[in-house]
């Protein structure tokens, strides 16, 4: 039998979390309102609802338009940055990518350590210069050989390059997080 305490357990500092670069950064005007649970950070798609309002839902395929989902978080007694995702029904902030202009943080990444299973050539590190794109399926960026990039990537709709790399990282958010920068959107 579950418990709410349980799934608190389980959900508790479980979130992925990040940070924009840009000094200005172009948004989606009133944003979007979640059609599920969607954490910060990751990508979306956007579409409408039945009363014509804007939605973001996490995105379903790697060549369908692709924006950062980037809400402000407001925490209350001691809460960590982990611990906050977009829920259902709620407005968030949605950045709209520019090329070679936007730049973020972000906590949800993936090494393409399999090139056998995603196609190109694995990788073990991070290192600067590499590429990424946002995997659907695990609802991160997979970071990829430049040279030999996963599969997905060469259709994915929005490509980013590393700006960082493991000497970077930065746990300050409770979790390891990796930069990126817009390369095509």
């Amino acid at each position: 039998m579950a418990t709410v305490q349980g799934r608190a357990f389980e959900q508790e500092n479980n979130h992925e979390v990040g940070n924009l670069n840009s000094l200005k950064v172009k948004t989606v005007a009133h944003g979007a309102i979640c059609t599920e649970d969607i954490d910060n950070f990751t990508a979306v798609e956007l579409g409408f609802n039945a009363e014509g309002e804007r939605t973001a839902s996490s995105l379903t395929a790697v060549g369908n338009k692709t924006y950062l989902i980037a809400a402000p978080e407001t925490r209350y007694m001691n809460e960590a940055p982990v611990d906050f995702f977009n829920g259902v029904d709620e407005r968030a902030r949605i950045v709209v990518f520019e090329e070679a202009y936007t730049r973020f943080d972000t906590s949800a990444f993936e090494l393409n350590d399999d090139g056998t299973a995603n196609g190109g050539t694995a990788i073990s590190s991070i290192q600067n210069g590499q590429v990424a794109h946002f995997n659907p399926a695990t609802k991160k960026f997979m970071i990829s050989d430049a040279a030999s990039p996963a599969t997905d990537y060469t259709n994915a709709s929005a490509k980013f390059r590393v700006v960082s790399n493991e000497e970077d990282l930065d746990y300050t958010l409770g979790k390891a997080t990796v930069r990126l920068e817009v390369i095509e959107a």
